[in-house]
């Protein structure tokens, strides 16, 4: 069974984390098995559905009598991962505990620049290569952490091939890792004065350990790479009918292109519609006190004046949008969604087949 993949990106505060529900809502009702995954480490997901806590495997969300699918949410613990990782493709449960308890093993699996993003990825491709879902929508982070995900892959396949980091995996016969601990180089007595033998020595194990992981995360990034580009993978782009929001979106349409990364189309969200009685239609009520109803008149102007101004943002990105990509308006809902009743409404107005 071929994985479909919707990757939502954009900035903060558009809405993003709901949308990316919405999608996996119009997904399942569709009559597929949907996963929505989001990378973010503030816990909206759990919020958008409805649901206390979301954990690092797949959780079954209920849709309802009516929908014929299924859908699943996750939310990514990148320590967890990471450990899953090591223990899965260690040589020996030894060897993998080891690592597990080294110190210098702890910071990076959990503070390491890229570590997290990269472990986004690799859950990933342990959801496409599990082959449960037909459909996987991925909720990634506000724009700038979003574009550290798009960038992990090759940070990681790069840090595999600096050449310090291949001396310090080098098999201590060949001099690499031990003349740390042994002390037989100039930058090794300077190491051990500033940090002490004892830390030095444990930068060395933790090195060595991870010797046997190293062609493993490599081929991975690899294969992340080729997951991203691949013809069923998309991207959406999400968005708020302001300027801000959307130059923001068009700037994160050109790293897509850049990168040659499938991009589906933008999902302008909340955009106002502009109000029934128009000015200069509206004229006071005689059953109102003139201080309501010129407040209501005043309200309508307003409501009238952002529409204007959402619909002309609109038909700027409609103008910029590239050959084959779409727009999909979501009219503003007027209130937080939390419920899976809440995101089936939404879900009319998003894509069906993003990638048709």
């Amino acid at each position: 069974m071929s994985t479909q993949i919707i990757v939502c990106c954009g900035s903060g505060g558009v809405g993003k984390t709901t949308v990316s529900a919405a999608l996996g809502v119009a997904q399942a009702h569709q009559g597929r098995k949907v996963c929505v995954v989001t990378i973010d480490p503030a816990k909206r997901l759990a919020d958008s559905l409805g649901i206390e806590e979301l954990g690092n495997t797949p959780q079954p969300i209920q849709l309802g009598d009516g929908c014929t699918g299924s859908l699943h949410g996750m939310m990514l613990d990148a320590h967890s991962t990471f450990d899953d990782v090591i223990r899965k493709h260690s040589k020996s449960e030894e060897s993998a505990q080891r690592l597990l308890d080294n110190r210098y093993y702890q910071f990076a699996s959990s503070r390491l620049g890229g570590s997290h993003e990269y472990m986004a990825m690799h859950k990933l491709l342990e959801l496409v290569e599990s082959d449960e879902f037909e459909v996987i929508v991925l909720d990634t982070p506000p724009t700038q952490q979003a574009l550290e995900f798009l960038a992990a892959p090759d940070k990681m396949r790069g840090l595999m091939d600096q050449g310090v980091l291949r001396w310090l995996v080098m098999p201590a016969s060949r001099g690499g890792w031990r003349a740390l601990e042994l002390g037989s180089e100039l930058l090794a007595k300077a190491l051990k004065k500033l940090l002490g033998k004892g830390t030095v020595s444990e930068i060395g194990e933790f090195f060595q350990d991870f010797q046997e992981h190293w062609v493993d995360f490599r081929t991975r990034s690899e294969q992340a790479q080729e997951l991203l580009r691949q013809n069923d993978t998309r991207f959406v782009l999400v968005t708020a009918p302001t300027p801000f929001a959307r130059d923001e979106a068009m700037t994160f349409l050109s790293v897509l292109q850049n990168e040659r990364l499938p991009f589906a189309g933008f999902v302008i969200n909340r955009v106002l519609e502009a109000p029934q009685h128009c000015p200069p239609e509206w004229a006071p009520s005689e059953d109102l006190p003139p201080t309501v109803s010129n407040e209501l008149g005043d309200a309508v102007r307003h409501r009238h004046h952002q529409a204007r101004s959402h619909a002309k943002v609109v038909r700027s990105i409609q103008d910029a949008l590239p050959r084959g990509a779409q727009v999909w308006t979501v009219p503003d809902q007027g209130f937080s969604l939390h419920n899976a009743e809440g995101l089936s409404a939404l879900s009319l107005h998003l894509p069906k087949e993003p990638w048709a």
